[in-house]
């Protein structure tokens, strides 16, 4: 297993995929993930969980663990793009 330093946000070949994480609380580190065209990007900072495409890019943030009305945490499939947002209990 190989494992990836990814500093305030980078990008990784998954399962054929190229990933993108930030927390994205700085425009300036989501820019830089972005421009190195991510196919999913794993963001966060809102709290708020949510699945969507915007620019050809699959945005996904799995929610939180702390400050949040529901804690919740993502798993997906990268071969099938089955995400699942899974709550986490307390």
């Amino acid at each position: 297993m190989s494992c990836a330093w990814l500093e305030w946000g980078g990008v990784v070949e998954l399962g054929g995929r190229r990933v993108g994480v930030t927390h994205g609380h700085l425009t300036s580190d989501l820019r830089h993930v972005l421009a190195d065209r991510p196919d999913i990007l794993f963001t966060g900072h809102t709290h708020f969980a949510f699945d969507r495409v915007e620019a050809g890019v699959r945005r996904i943030n799995p929610g939180a663990l702390h400050r949040a009305d529901v804690f919740s945490v993502a798993l997906l499939d990268l071969t099938s793009g089955v995400l699942q947002i899974l709550p986490v209990s307390t």
